[in-house]
């Protein structure tokens, strides 16, 4: 049997996405913060999040949408900083956490990429990873990780994550 990835996260990742997220919460409108880091094969070290910003990122009460154009910038930065795309959170109305439909059909598609869904547009603290969805694409399909799973596989580690602002072109 394969031994499974395992997640690092810088413990201010989170409040560090949030605030990223909060501007287009206030708005009615989900938000994003894109997650860079390294692996060795068996644990995936975040050390960047990345603020999507400009007329290739358009945010709506329901879908984010992120151009071509934007998705080139973001893998040249991945590029430049010895980087990949490990993650991201985006946020959703209410308490709803699950990814919807337009998140699995769209979303990122790659093993063991991992999706968080943080509540409440993040208008609110959010102290833990347990308070959003933590989902990760798996075999084809994305699936939400049980709490069990999730503090198996992920561990808050004593470091800051770098934040990153990209201008995203349309």
């Amino acid at each position: 049997m394969s031994e499974e990835l395992k997640w690092r996260l810088p413990a201010n990742l989170l409040a560090a996405s949030i605030e990223i997220m909060r501007p287009h919460g206030r708005l009615g409108n989900e938000g994003l913060a894109l997650w860079l880091g390294r692996s060795d094969g068996h644990q995936a070290s975040i050390t960047h999040v990345v603020a999507p910003r400009g007329p290739g990122f358009r945010a709506s009460p329901f879908q984010l949408k992120l151009s071509w154009n934007a998705m080139a910038r973001l893998t040249d930065l991945a590029d430049d900083l010895e980087t990949y795309l490990v993650g991201q959170i985006h946020s959703h109305p209410g308490l709803f956490v699950d990814l919807s439909e337009v998140d699995v059909t769209y979303g990122v598609r790659c093993q063991d990429y991992l999706s968080l869904v943080c509540p409440r547009y993040a208008q609110r603290a959010v102290a833990r990873i347990a308070e959003c969805g933590v989902h990760m694409f798996d075999r084809g399909d994305y699936r939400r990780l049980a709490a069990t799973e999730v503090a198996r596989r992920i561990a808050i580690i004593p470091s800051v994550v770098e934040v990153v602002d990209l201008e995203v072109p349309a």
